[in-house]
């Protein structure tokens, strides 16, 4: 059984659409819940029952992924921890099958095609029409959606890994009055760094321009860096580095806070994947590693949409436990931070 803290729901919050009340009820102190949740739960006839199960379950779901340390989908695959009986947290984009009112099947699907570090695989998560809470529950489900999902792995074959849900919803802001969802608040833009303010983000490089990055090198990025930060001793790289820089002084809404940095330069100049940051990503999970408030992916190309999966994944899980942000710095970032302090031009590289 996995105690509850108080941590986790003071910054999300979980919008349940389905609820395996069985499932939940092994997971949570069942001496922490109020009287209504837990008749809820063991499926009593307690007014308000469904907002109950869609709204104040949701906490209790979330303290105890917190205080279990349950790990991303993207995470095991780093580790290689990819094992039935496993839990996983999962936010993303899934296909959802069987919800419509014609199908009188019991039997409902979750389904999504992975990326890198797991490509070629499927996640299937399969559980009862039982389990849904409300009747939007229907809608938000079906067809292409998104959505957050805590769930455990029964079974794992060559190209698909099949997981038995605990809880299903969407996963919003706790600090917002609307249901702003919780990973874009996670996100920030490289010029509220302060240090990086004098950034003109309107300003875009031509293609002939953007192919000067290619000429400048990471350690000039870096040296930058550290100059705006007030890091006077450039680190010099190392092969088991966390990351490439770390520093306690940037300015962020006027707080100081930790921030530790992935640095990509022009040795692969093409958009940045998974494979460009060691096996399985584990430049990313070295990162995070570091206890740091705020996570810089900087890279002299592009970002594909894979490495933002995998970042704004370990910022999901880490949020739980410290909150975090994370910052994604692609190359016209980069050329735009260079410019902004004559670092740019025909003879700057």
């Amino acid at each position: 059984m996995l105690a509850t803290s108080a941590h986790a729901s003071a910054t999300a919050r979980l919008m349940a659409f389905y609820i395996s009340r069985d499932r939940v009820l092994s997971l949570v102190n069942t001496e922490e819940l109020t009287p209504q949740v837990l008749g809820a739960l063991q499926g009593e006839d307690v007014p308000m029952s469904s907002a109950i199960l869609s709204s104040a379950v949701g906490s209790y779901v979330l303290d105890a992924i917190a205080s279990g340390d349950v790990k991303t989908l993207q995470q095991l695959a780093v580790e290689n921890a990819i094992q039935p009986g496993t839990p996983f947290i999962y936010n993303g984009h899934f296909y959802g099958k069987g919800f419509g009112y014609a199908n009188k099947k019991p039997g409902l699907t979750l389904t999504e095609s992975l990326n890198e570090p797991m490509e070629g695989k499927k996640l299937i998560l399969e559980f009862s029409k039982k389990g849904l809470v409300n009747d939007t529950a229907y809608t938000r489900m079906s067809g292409s959606t998104r959505l957050f999902a805590f769930a455990y792995i029964s079974e794992v074959t060559a190209d698909t890994i099949r997981a038995i849900p605990y809880a299903i919803g969407d996963l919003v802001s706790g600090q917002s009055p609307m249901p702003m969802p919780f990973a874009s608040t996670l996100e920030l833009q490289p010029n509220e760094i302060e240090q990086f303010t004098g950034m003109d983000r309107t300003w875009t490089p031509s293609k002939a321009e953007f192919a000067r990055l290619s000429d400048i090198p990471e350690y000039r990025v870096k040296e930058l860096i550290c100059d705006l930060l007030g890091e006077y001793d450039v680190p010099k790289d190392w092969g088991g580095e966390e990351n490439d820089l770390f520093s306690d002084r940037l300015l962020i809404g006027g707080k100081r806070k930790t921030g530790a940095f992935l640095l990509k330069g022009p040795a692969k100049f093409h958009p940045m994947t998974p494979r460009d940051l060691g096996k399985n990503a584990d430049q990313i999970y070295r990162l995070f590693n570091a206890p740091a408030q705020v996570y810089v992916v900087q890279h002299c190309h592009n970002v594909g949409a894979a490495v933002r999966k995998t970042v704004e994944a370990y910022a999901l899980h880490r949020s739980f436990t410290a909150p975090c942000r994370y910052v994604i710095m692609d190359g016209v970032a980069t050329a735009q931070l260079l410019r902004a302090h004559g670092l740019w031009g025909a003879g700057a590289a």
